[in-house]
């Protein structure tokens, strides 16, 4: 590490050696990034919580971007690694200088990539600490199947593994594996304080109209990377279709990535670009979801349990998930929405999103029902809560 690696953000973003081993860390995250990504927001606001509560975390990532630096607190201290090249080991060498320095009782590797380094780094310590993957992936890109027969043996290196559902851990581990009983699932948490439904009709009718949506329209909307595995353009398809059938339905798409330029020309084809926005990344959604009417998750492959998916049920949104990772570990089919199978979203998503343009008490039960769930079962204590006792760390704090 050099001085070098501290000039992100000097106050928080800490050289290694200025840092020092004053404290154990409780908790060590090793991450790829600080992008705005669903695992890294995840990772950054249990990180957050934990210090609240009191325990000593730490953040090490790998490699830029650098964007969610300013959202972590500033007593947790953060390094970025620098890492140059697919596999450096000078990067292994300085995150296990680093381990040694903070001695940390729980390394935590956030995805798989990560792993390689946690387990390179902390193998052969004399008091080593305890290796602990949080696995955010269930399926693969088209092509990228061979990854997931090279990280398999990695894992079982590994002396605890965390699932974001249960479909995920099996994909990962069968129930004969002696990994089986080092592992286990722990949904995704929402904060139902910070996201819940917006009332103020002004505000809503405001935001509606800078972003040129009709007022009568109903608004349809999803969030997230611009992406193939993401599955925008069958939604673009699908809003074609249910207008075609007399449906007035407007798009908005939340989220930037490689396929915006093929998307807003997908939507060029289809003749509805004046009713599909493209509202690209926003550090707050919270805004863009209060508009929506209808939240669209068409995902093909890779998604596990989608925290933006989390944060429209507990904005009183009804869902229509594509049956992929945990979805129907979050929702009922019919009752906070609906979960169509990979192979059916060309043929059943313009259905629904006509049925529920056309039965606006529909969309309301269904988004009360998915408040209900996202309250009960995924609050964002409850998951610090499961974290807190796999770490060793205090379950309330002075942030209780």
């Amino acid at each position: 590490m050099t001085p070098a690696s501290a000039t992100l953000r000097h106050v928080i973003l800490r050289p290694l050696l200025e840092q020092g081993a004053a404290c154990p860390l409780d908790v060590m995250f090793v991450l790829n990034s600080l992008s705005v990504g669903g695992s890294e927001s995840k990772v950054v606001r249990l990180a957050n919580r934990l210090r609240e509560r009191g325990a000593e975390i730490g953040l090490a990532y790998l490699n830029g971007p650098h964007v969610l630096l300013r959202q972590i607190r500033p007593d947790i201290p953060v390094w970025h690694l620098d890492r140059r090249g697919k596999y450096s080991l000078s990067t292994l060498v300085a995150l296990r200088h680093l381990v040694r320095e903070q001695r940390p009782r729980n390394v935590v590797a956030v995805s798989l990539y990560p792993t390689l380094y946690v387990l390179g780094a902390t193998r052969g310590m004399r008091r080593r600490p305890r290796a602990i993957g949080l696995i955010n992936t269930t399926t693969f890109n088209p092509g990228q199947e061979w990854r997931g027969r090279v990280y398999r043996p990695v894992l079982r290196w590994l002396d605890w593994t965390v699932y974001g559902s249960e479909v995920q851990r099996r994909a990962w581990l069968s129930e004969s594996a002696p990994a089986q009983r080092r592992s286990c699932v722990i949904y995704n948490g929402v904060d139902v304080r910070h996201f819940r439904a917006m009332h103020d009709a002004v505000a809503l009718r405001e935001q509606r109209r800078r972003l040129g949506i009709a007022e009568r329209a109903v608004l349809v909307g999803t969030v997230g990377r611009l992406a193939p595995e993401k599955g925008q353009s069958a939604l673009i398809d699908a809003l074609a279709r249910a207008r075609a059938a007399g449906a007035d339905v407007h798009l908005l798409i939340v989220g930037d990535g490689p396929m915006r330029a093929r998307l807003e020309q997908h939507a060029a084809r289809r003749g509805v670009s004046a009713q599909v926005t493209f509202a690209g990344a926003v550090l707050d959604v919270r805004p863009l979801l209060a508009i929506m009417e209808v939240f669209v998750l068409p995902s093909r492959y890779v998604e596990t349990f989608s925290n933006a998916a989390l944060e429209a049920m507990a904005m009183g949104k009804p869902l229509i998930l594509s049956e992929i990772g945990g979805a129907r570990e979050m929702i009922d089919d019919g009752v906070e929405g609906y979960v169509v199978p990979i192979e059916d979203i060309e043929r059943r998503l313009p259905e629904l999103l006509l049925r529920l343009a056309q039965d606006r008490r529909l969309r309301e039960r269904l988004g009360r029902a998915a408040t209900r769930r996202a309250r009960s079962a995924f609050s964002l204590e409850a998951m610090i809560d499961r974290y807190s006792e796999l770490f060793g760390c205090p379950l309330y704090g002075r942030g209780a």
